[in-house]
């Protein structure tokens, strides 16, 4: 059953890929709106989902209709296919992923905002790029955390929160558990090897709490309250 998998999900995978990123990035070069692009890939989304078994659930909350930091922890980068939004997302990326064919086009196609990060002041204007976002009708995408675990919250970076302050944008938070914690992404496991065990799981499932929009003058009080909500959510399950 595993090589039947294989021998179906890759393939479908790879076309559907190609086709969704080509036709966004054409779609840009032509002068599409965002919220067109973001159309692209949300089809491509849910066909990536439904091909990989992967199920979302909504334990709580609602997706919010309005424009804000969606704000979450990590578990893989496959989490930006599980940000439930009403609005257009846009994600923040390493500028590694320059380097990257057909993943960097893709990023270019929904207008993804890069990052060197050992540079304090490419953080800086990446953080108020993602909030000014906000008054396009976009969501910005955040993992505050930094990188990726299997379980458990790791301490926050707090520079986005101060930027959320400073520009009166709210944030929203949500917290994402997977049924299986294996199908994480951690440490130093390559990213080819990984995407295989996902095509061979069977399926599996994603949990999603969405909490209330926060809003503050206070970074400090905004990045404390919403790891506050994240770590309750953790401990009640």
């Amino acid at each position: 059953m595993i090589v039947l998998r294989l021998l179906y999900r890759v393939p479908v995978f790879l076309i559907s890929c190609l086709f969704a990123i080509g036709l966004a990035f054409f779609a840009k070069l032509l002068g599409a709106s965002i919220k067109i692009r973001h159309g692209i890939y949300s089809i491509w989304r849910k066909t990536f989902l439904w091909l990989l078994g992967i199920k979302i659930n909504i334990k709580s909350g609602f997706k919010p209709s309005f424009a804000a930091v969606l704000m979450g922890n990590h578990r893989s980068y496959a989490d930006v296919l599980f940000i439930l939004s009403g609005t257009p997302t846009v994600f923040l990326s390493k500028a590694e992923i320059k380097k990257w064919p057909i993943i960097y086009q893709a990023a270019q196609a929904l207008d993804t905002v890069f990052v060197q990060r050992n540079d304090k002041e490419s953080r800086s204007d990446a953080r108020k790029e993602l909030a000014k976002s906000i008054s396009k009708g976009l969501s910005p995408v955040v993992f505050p955390e930094g990188t990726t675990s299997y379980s458990g919250l790791l301490p926050f970076n707090p520079g986005m929160f101060y930027t959320a302050a400073e520009m009166q944008v709210p944030i929203v938070p949500f917290f994402i558990e997977y049924s299986d914690p294996e199908m994480a992404w951690v440490g130093k496991e390559k990213f080819i090897p990984h995407l295989l065990r996902m095509f061979m799981r069977p399926k599996w499932h994603v949990d999603i709490t969405i909490g209330h929009a926060f809003y503050g003058h206070d970074g400090e009080k905004l990045s404390n309250d919403i790891y506050d909500w994240m770590k309750k959510k953790l401990t009640n399950g």
